[in-house]
């Protein structure tokens, strides 16, 4: 009964023929993450003020739709400064640290 050979230290058999570690594409980190959030914030205060817009100049847009769009760009504001101050307290910390 012939038996398989033995992998190498680190080798994966079930990865055999895939793709190069070195040439696969890093997954996105943090910093990709936070540049989405701003880009979503960003947008919603841009379709936020176009619907406040179009409200003032008597457009079709509703009032209450301008609200609504309003407090989701204020919340989602809200949500960008608590973001920043927990990652400014987590450095205070760290930096307090004694090594």
């Amino acid at each position: 009964m012939p038996t398989a050979p033995i992998p190498p230290i680190g080798a994966d058999p079930d990865l055999a023929g895939a793709v190069n570690p070195a040439e696969a594409t890093p997954a996105p980190g943090f910093g990709d993450a936070l540049a989405n959030g701003l880009t979503q914030i960003s947008d919603l205060e841009h379709g936020a003020d176009a619907l406040i817009q179009d409200v003032a100049t008597g457009g079709p847009t509703k009032v209450h739709e301008a609200m609504v769009a309003q407090t989701e760009s204020a919340l989602a504001i809200d949500l960008l400064v608590q973001v920043r101050d927990r990652g400014l307290e987590a450095y205070q910390e760290i930096m307090r640290l004694q090594l």
